[in-house]
């Protein structure tokens, strides 16, 4: 089973979780679904940037840099989506 296939088995039942949260109780948990959909695709993207990097016997600053980036972005993400939904229900 590939990385990828990994992070998506992982991030589903949180998903499905959000998703059924926002659909049957408050709307702010649709938007946090939404959120946390762009923290799997960065998720995705620094997996692509991982294997590229495992690929290569030295690889780049940049690669590395752009790596750390997005799993940074997915940290942003998702601890945003934490304090989004406790600003709106406290």
């Amino acid at each position: 089973m590939g990385t990828r296939r990994l992070w998506i088995a992982a991030f589903t039942p949180i998903l499905i979780g959000l998703l059924a949260a926002g659909v049957f109780g408050h709307r702010v948990f649709l938007l946090v679904f939404v959120i946390w959909l762009g923290a799997l695709a960065c998720v995705l993207r620094a997996d692509a940037l991982n294997v590229r990097a495992r690929g290569q016997q030295q690889p780049s600053a940049r690669l590395l840099g752009a790596r750390a980036g997005w799993l940074f972005a997915t940290l942003v993400l998702i601890f945003g989506s934490a304090g989004l939904l406790n600003a709106v229900l406290g």
